[in-house]
């Protein structure tokens, strides 16, 4: 497959898509170019980006499906998984929190930890993104980076599927309420296909 995308200093764009497999070139024949090439590009000329394919929850909810699934030992309540989410890292020591606080402390944590926050504290070597220096993230503007960090994480949808081999069934039901109890997606990024979460 060979990719071509010209861009002009006033944004305007030309795409092709060659491939070998005629079906998958037409397929892709229309998709207008985006992702993280196309955001360096358009950043080498100053330009700005695409929004953020999502709202940072779906981000914290990325790292915190992660923590529950690699976790040393399994998970067997909320409470468990809830310990392993990154927002304790910023509560005090010996807080709590549960129940209906829960939502609210959540939410509260994906307001005030938005991308362009993040990308402030990257700058500042502050938060730390693979493969990116604090040099690199101010050069980013709030799009590209959100993408940049969205592309070196796991899928959304598998970390929801793999919930099962590390939580009891009790604990993963919760875990996915929450979710969609906080308005995270299905997948990290909207324009793909939504999946059907697992039957119980």
């Amino acid at each position: 497959m060979h990719v071509v995308t010209l861009l002009s200093r006033s944004g305007e764009h030309a795409h092709r898509t060659r491939a070998d497999d005629e079906d998958l070139e037409e397929a892709l024949g229309g998709e207008a170019p985006s992702g993280e090439q196309v955001d360096l590009l358009r950043r080498a000329l100053g330009l700005p980006t695409d929004p953020p394919p999502c709202d940072p929850s779906t981000y914290w909810s990325i790292e915190w499906l992660s923590a529950i699934v690699g976790a040393e030992h399994p998970i067997d309540t909320l409470s468990d998984a809830v310990a392993l989410h990154p927002v304790t890292e910023l509560l005090r020591r010996g807080t709590s929190i549960g129940g209906a606080d829960l939502v609210d402390v959540l939410t509260a944590f994906h307001r005030v930890l938005t991308w362009v926050r993040m990308r402030e504290l990257a700058t500042l070597g502050r938060f730390s993104v693979p493969d990116l220096d604090p040099e690199d993230a101010a050069w980013l503007d709030e799009g590209s980076f959100a993408r940049f960090v969205l592309n070196r994480c796991p899928p959304l949808h598998l970390l929801k599927r793999r919930l099962d081999a590390q939580c009891s069934p009790e604990a993963a039901d919760d875990v996915l309420d929450l979710l969609d109890d906080l308005g995270v997606p299905d997948t990290s990024w909207p324009d793909l296909v939504r999946r059907p979460r697992p039957a119980a």
